[in-house]
């Protein structure tokens, strides 16, 4: 029988409910963080000239159908300590080789092939793919000089900073997220270059927005959600701070169909199967590109979008291995079904009894 792998560890609440949705369709996939670098478990590589195989003891006769590359951690060896800084660079190597040849499991659908989700995790890579690709985005400085920075400033008036990794944290009594990566820069901000030269820096155009879009792309469906101030209409410098504050209006949309040519095509070009994009709709009506998340969050769309049937689809493409699966292929699987599940139960206990470093269940 053919199942599905899915690469992450069993505190990921995106994990937990694909693994929950799939045991709904009788599918038990094959859940871990990583290879299983443990007494008792072998793998086998073996590459010639006309044919390469991967013997796998934990799979054993069982096939591979699709593969979940979504928080895809190095292995832990069980070994001397004095063995250890060895034998976790040979487990490392392995992995990333293995795992870098899409035929070693077969001919498995991956959601993302490492070298691509690897390659688009690098926001240059991203823009510059926009760039080939006629998709506007906003003018951008990547730089450790305060110089450039209020050139950029001093052209356009309003510029946003972004740090290349958003971290996220969560006020514990109100609920309330906030992000470090964004913050918007005006005539009135002050760019002391000692600290602008510490590392470099994102600097791009502020867009007056009129709304955000967020596209979540899962093989050949998208499902776009349009972001909006409650009250008033426009945009937020960066909503995700906003998103559990009822501030936020969020409404299923349908995006212009040469605005999704153009994400199909990036999608293409950066070779991935899921994507979680960025768009910023200017008050003229364009649309500009910000980003693409390809391991990013989504659950939360389709609680903020029910009729949006995201859990299900990406369900279908692990029973499938198609970017095309029939939805009809998944049955009684949906995210409120999943918030009243024992599984969510297990993944609270779980999480209890080791912390993760960063929240879990972010908006990014």
């Amino acid at each position: 029988m053919k199942r599905p792998l899915i690469l992450a560890p069993d505190i990921d609440p995106h994990a937990c409910a694909a693994a929950w949705a799939l045991e709904r369709q009788g599918v038990t996939p094959l859940w871990m963080p990583s290879l299983q670098a443990r007494p008792g478990v072998h793998y086998t590589f073996h590459i010639a000239n006309d044919a390469l195989s991967l013997e796998d003891s934990l799979r054993g006769d069982d096939r591979i159908g699709a593969v979940w590359n979504r928080r895809l951690h190095d292995p832990a060896p069980h070994c001397a300590d004095a063995d250890r800084t060895f034998a976790e660079w040979e487990w490392k190597l392995f992995q990333r080789g293995l795992f870098s040849i899409a035929q070693s499991v077969g001919d498995a659908l991956w959601i993302n092939p490492l070298p691509a989700a690897q390659r688009a995790e690098l926001k240059l890579v991203q823009l510059d793919a926009c760039r080939r690709l006629g998709i506007p985005f906003p003018d951008t400085v990547v730089t450790t000089d305060a110089e450039q920075v209020d050139a950029l400033r001093r052209r356009w008036g309003r510029i946003v900073f972004k740090s290349f990794l958003v971290h996220h944290w969560e006020e514990s009594d109100s609920g309330r997220m906030h992000a470090v990566g964004v913050t918007l820069l005006d005539d009135h901000s002050d760019l002391p270059p000692e600290a602008i030269a510490v590392c470099p820096g994102i600097y791009q155009r502020y867009i007056e927005k009129a709304a955000d879009v967020r596209v979540t792309v899962m093989g050949e469906r998208m499902f776009a959600l349009k972001l909006t101030r409650r009250a008033g209409g426009g945009g937020f410098v960066d909503w995700r701070g906003h998103a559990k504050s009822g501030e936020l209006l969020a409404q299923a949309f349908t995006l212009p169909g040469d605005v999704e040519q153009k994400l199909r095509a990036l999608m293409r070009e950066l070779n991935l199967v899921f994507g979680a994009v960025d768009l910023v709709i200017d008050r003229e009506g364009g649309y500009h590109f910000l980003e693409v998340n390809q391991a990013g969050q989504f659950l939360f769309i389709e609680e903020m979008a029910p009729e949006y049937p995201i859990l299900r689809c990406l369900t279908a493409m692990l029973l499938t291995g198609r970017t095309d699966a029939p939805l009809e292929a998944v049955q009684g699987v949906d995210m409120a079904s999943f918030r009243q599940s024992e599984a969510i139960e297990a993944l609270g206990e779980r999480i209890s009894e080791r912390p993760p470093e960063r929240p879990l269940l972010t908006i990014e």
